[in-house]
């Protein structure tokens, strides 16, 4: 059985030292800063530092993102296959990101050119960091000896019960990226409404929760995420912050008020979801109660 190459992008969000334990790759995205155009590493190290990125931001720049480009999917995937492996490629959300199909238009042309090699392209429904906790557990189901045909018959029984509760300062930068409805920005715009963002099933961002106050905003996202954690002695939650870190500590001790986690990571947002949610943001994921919106 070939070893399995699993591949996120620019919006898994995982660490280095996380993609390192659990020998994940990641297929880089781009950003536009300051009308320059560079790689949206997921580790901060293009030239700008992780305050340096939302700076720009609360300075009044718009930062602009793309998808994953195709000689990126093209050189990688070769690379892969070259060595002998399959691939699993676990994409943002087509909703979201163009990256799925584009991947799945070369994956085709290249299944005829190395023949008996397989190659899926997976639509997540989500991103983040439970896009990147898919590629963790699909790692350690290959490590366990289940083939690519079962990792993906069980992302595709489990992939609606990663949730996803996002709180942003302003729903300018998500609706400035077409990253959420209209009608949500505007509720979003009301004085002191704070809107709680989830993922549906459709792989959209909507407004699902509008909360008066900063304050109660992370006390219901605290709530929320316990909630649909389940048995959450068993679950990790992941907090992703754009350069908010006081705001993520604080969201962690509101958890813990409720509840008692595995575990609860906390660790920046990618360039990707923090250039369309903008600086200050708190997104917190967990896998448990399927999403039913």
């Amino acid at each position: 059985m070939a070893k399995v190459h699993i591949f996120i992008d620019s919006t898994g969000d995982l660490p280095k030292e996380l993609r390192e334990k659990y020998d994940l790759d990641y297929l880089p995205m781009d950003v536009s800063v300051d009308d320059k155009q560079i790689v949206a590493s997921l580790d901060y190290d293009q030239g700008y530092s992780l305050h340096d990125f939302y700076q720009i931001m609360r300075d009044g720049k718009r930062i602009f993102t793309s998808q994953v480009s195709n000689p990126v999917i093209d050189k990688n995937f070769r690379k892969a296959l070259d060595n002998g492996e399959d691939i699993l490629y676990i994409a943002c959300s087509s909703a979201l990101s163009a990256s799925v199909k584009a991947a799945e238009v070369i994956a085709k042309g290249l299944r005829e050119e190395y023949k008996g090699r397989k190659i899926v392209c997976y639509d997540a429904l989500i991103s983040g960091y439970a896009q990147g906790e898919m590629a963790i557990r699909s790692s350690e189901m290959l490590k366990e000896g289940k083939t690519l045909e079962e990792v993906v018959a069980w992302l595709d029984a489990n992939k609606f019960k990663f949730n996803q509760f996002g709180l942003v300062e302003t729903l300018k930068y998500l609706k400035q990226a077409g990253r959420v409805s209209a009608t949500s920005a505007f509720f979003g715009n009301l004085l002191a409404v704070k809107p709680i963002i989830i993922s549906n099933r459709a792989g959209e961002n909507l407004a699902n929760v509008k909360v008066k106050g900063w304050k109660n905003a992370v006390k219901e996202q605290a709530r929320l995420t316990v909630e649909a954690a389940e048995d959450i002695e068993n679950k990790i939650i992941w907090i992703g912050h754009a350069d908010n870190e006081e705001g993520a500590e604080t969201l962690k001790q509101e958890i813990l008020k409720l509840g008692t986690p595995k575990e609860i990571f906390i660790g920046p947002s990618g360039p990707i979801i923090g250039a369309s949610s903008g600086p200050g943001t708190l997104i917190t994921y967990v896998y448990g109660k399927e999403v039913t919106i």
